[in-house]
């Protein structure tokens, strides 16, 4: 049986590269999903890989990591992360994790193949999150689609731009690897919101604002992430903006110039082999 739902492929294939798009899938069966064997993937990966925060958290700097005496294999074991949000980071490490995500990938690259080069660096991650827990407003650098396995969520997307991202916080990201975003009031009413429910999911563009919070259960959800040409160009002509300001060169804003900057990129890498970047 397919993974994803062919019958919601269109909306997809009608939304991607720039809007979020929903699909449908099978994956609350696939036992490499249910509590006790992403405990057992948990205890197989690195043990930075596994990661517990605080689930309750208002703003970016009051999501922060917990610290945990017991492995939390353990906690995903008994069902959950109780009163926190764990992720298991790059599962794609784990051999019948990155066939599952190498099948996803396979089953919708008749629509992202169409509209953008082929996917690369792949990487997979899982959330379980305690009831209520609120995933505060950040970003991307990366195309990604959320699965909804168990429990429900909801998402809020925001376009790539100012005001919710602007290029500062951008550039800010390929240096120091920083992706929450300030959060002010009156966006609230202005994302594009989604509830996910058993069997959703949805693509989000590359660098997309979002915050998520999740329903009244334990929820299970799989993060696919990845890169094309076009976004790895775009992070190399980021990294080249400072050194452009200080030759009184106009910097690369990807909101004024949405093509591809390949020589701008390809100037990036020669700059960082030779260490002016």
């Amino acid at each position: 049986m397919s993974l994803i739902d062919p019958t919601s492929l269109p909306h997809l294939g009608e939304r991607y590269p720039c809007s979020p798009g929903r699909l449908r899938h099978h994956l609350a069966a696939e036992g490499l999903l249910g509590f006790d064997a992403l405990a057992t993937a948990a205890r197989a990966l690195p043990r930075k890989h596994v990661v517990r925060r605080v689930h309750n958290a208002s703003n970016g700097e009051a999501f922060r990591v917990l610290d945990s005496g017991a492995h939390l294999a353990n906690a995903i074991a008994a069902g959950g992360a109780g009163s926190g949000w764990i992720m298991l980071s790059h599962i794609q490490q784990l051999p019948a994790y990155r066939a599952l995500i190498e099948r996803l990938l396979g089953e919708i690259a008749p629509v992202i193949g169409s509209a953008a080069e082929a996917v690369r660096d792949i990487n997979g991650f899982v959330f379980i999150s305690a009831p209520g827990t609120h995933t505060p407003f950040h970003f991307d650098a990366e195309y990604s689609i959320l699965f909804q396995i168990a429990g429900d969520k909801v998402l809020a997307a925001y376009p790539p731009a100012p005001p919710f991202l602007d290029l500062a916080r951008r550039e800010a990201y390929h240096r120091t690897g920083e992706n929450l975003l300030e959060w002010k009031h009156d966006y609230a009413a202005r994302g594009e919101q989604h509830l996910l429910a058993r069997g959703d999911a949805l693509f989000l563009p590359y660098a997309a604002p979002h915050w998520i919070h999740a329903g009244y259960k334990p929820s299970i959800s799989l993060s696919v992430t990845w890169q094309c040409r076009k976004s790895r160009a775009i992070a190399d002509a980021l990294s080249l903006n400072p050194l452009l300001r200080r030759v009184g060169l106009p910097a690369y804003d990807p909101v004024a110039r949405p093509s591809a900057p390949r020589l701008r990129a390809a100037a990036s890498r020669i700059g960082q082999r030779i260490g002016l970047v």
